[in-house]
């Protein structure tokens, strides 16, 4: 039997806490997420957890006081932590939207992207350095009968196209936040679906408008390349190296042609660095469009801007909320 004023006493105490390791180096900055607390350093990102959040009814006195869970091992130094969570945070406050806006779900599917988009990175990383060892050892043994081929080529396109796949369902997700119940909208959304919305409710001349539009040609080829690699169609055709009769090499391809969406026969090296470049670059707009057409405006003067290079807190968080307040305004980093 647990003396409960024992354990209470425990719980209760003070003290400090070390969350990470020196590795991952100094606490920059802390965000609060309903009750969860994330503790972002410059190299990782931690989730900090207290005993009453795991044992609530304070039944076992020998869990400590606090603990904490790595998130990512990347934190503000990261250009995509910077670009998609600390872009995040510095835009979804939920003091500057609509209470049926819930900017913590925002938040967390942020960071959700975040996990994915980081696995996606060491995909497409991994494969580039696979194709560069083949082309090493090629080359470096000319004459030899084994035609070079990167193993489980197939394998590793599937996981990359996936994983875009379930980040463009992500960024479905957070624009659904924006505009909860509406007819037209949902979760099982594309981004074509998501064009016709946004056309009907802004306008196709709308400046969010015209910047879904821009996106749906990359969209659909993520999406139709990942349903042939899926579910094995004659879709989608991937090529390993290709030996030429002078002796050099032609880089693995992949191709796409599904009704009218097609995709040319191209180098994997060239197009998979472009998916992540994108991905990224389509969280930061649609996230800026999403606090632009939604926050409600309040006794202070504020809009969506792009944040000048010498004004950025971080150099690479693009966008924040901008006041006429002083000389050349307030940006609210």
């Amino acid at each position: 039997m647990i003396d409960t004023s024992e354990i209470d006493r425990k719980r209760n105490q003070g003290g400090a806490a070390e969350v990470g390791s020196k590795e991952d180096g100094a606490i920059l900055e802390m965000q609060k997420i309903g009750e969860r607390l994330f503790v972002i350093k410059e190299r990782s990102i931690y989730e900090f957890i207290m005993a009453d959040d795991i044992d609530p009814e304070r039944t076992n006195i020998h869990l400590p006081n606090n603990m904490h869970k790595r998130i990512i091992n990347q934190g503000v130094e990261s250009e995509i932590v910077s670009r998609i969570f600390i872009t995040a945070k510095t835009l979804f406050k939920q003091n500057l939207f609509d209470n049926k806006i819930f900017t913590d779900n925002a938040l967390l599917l942020s960071l959700e992207l975040l996990q994915e988009l980081a696995i996606l990175q060491d995909e497409i990383q991994s494969y580039l350095k696979k194709e560069e060892n083949v082309i090493q050892e090629y080359y470096s043994k000319i004459g030899s009968p084994i035609i070079p081929a990167v193993e489980h080529l197939q394998t590793n396109c599937k996981t990359i196209f996936q994983k875009a796949y379930q980040i463009e369902q992500i960024l479905i997700d957070l624009v659904v936040i924006f505009y909860p119940n509406e007819k037209g909208l949902n979760k099982q959304s594309h981004f074509p679906k998501l064009y016709e919305f946004i056309k009907d409710k802004y306008g196709e001349n709308d400046s969010f408008a015209q910047f879904i539009k821009s996106t749906l040609g990359f969209m659909k080829i993520l999406i139709e390349t990942r349903n042939g690699l899926d579910h094995r169609l004659n879709t989608v055709n991937v090529e390993n190296f290709e030996l030429l009769p002078d002796g050099n090499l032609y880089s693995p391809t992949i191709a796409l042609s599904y009704k009218d969406v097609k995709l040319e026969r191209e180098s994997l090296n060239s197009l998979l660095p472009t998916v992540e470049i994108n991905l990224i670059a389509i969280f930061e707009n649609i996230s800026a469009y999403l606090c632009s057409k939604n926050a409600i405006p309040g006794m202070m003067e504020f809009r969506i801007v792009e944040i000048p290079e010498d004004k950025r807190r971080n150099k690479f968080v693009k966008y924040c909320f901008w006041s006429p307040m002083g000389e050349g305004g307030y940006y609210d980093q």
